[in-house]
């Protein structure tokens, strides 16, 4: 968008430009990420989706190798617990000691939940944990969670 002030042409086209929230998500399954995509959209969330389907890439993510060397840093790391290659917890491990995603909320979600994960997700900071839920409706009530998460990581 352009005014024009005499002659001259101002550009003001930062004027209201308003960044998405970048969510990283590590998950192997696409249907879940569908699902997910579709529950943040339904909260009108302003996001982009960074889509990574197994461990080796999340590693590789974190750790800025390769193609992910100057990846910009997400605003919400979301990882499944249930990975192939390398598990959640290894992913968890990584991004606890990554120190350029120190102040980024991390949020587990998997289809179970054991005391185990409960310690484990407390000891590495993880900020919420969400158990993905088998029906549609259940589902899209994540997309609440999330934007809630991101509103306020502190209250999670």
């Amino acid at each position: 968008m352009a005014g024009i002030v005499g002659r001259r042409e101002i550009s003001m086209k930062h004027a209201s430009v308003i960044r998405a929230t970048r969510i990283l998500v590590i998950e192997d399954n696409g249907s879940d990420v569908f699902l997910l995509e579709r529950a943040l959209k339904k909260q009108d969330l302003r996001f982009e989706l960074v889509h990574l389907l197994n461990g080796g890439e999340a590693l590789a993510f974190i750790r800025r190798q390769g193609v992910y060397r100057d990846a910009e840093i997400p605003n919400l790391i979301l990882v499944d617990l249930n990975l192939s290659k390398y598990t959640g917890e290894d992913i968890l491990h990584e991004i606890h000691s990554a120190s350029h995603l120190g102040g980024v909320p991390v949020c587990v979600w998997s289809s179970s939940r054991s005391r185990r994960d409960e310690a484990l997700l407390k000891d590495l900071g993880v900020s919420q944990f969400i158990t993905k839920p088998s029906g549609l409706n259940q589902f899209m009530e994540i997309g609440k969670t999330i934007k809630d998460l991101l509103a306020d990581p502190r209250a999670a």
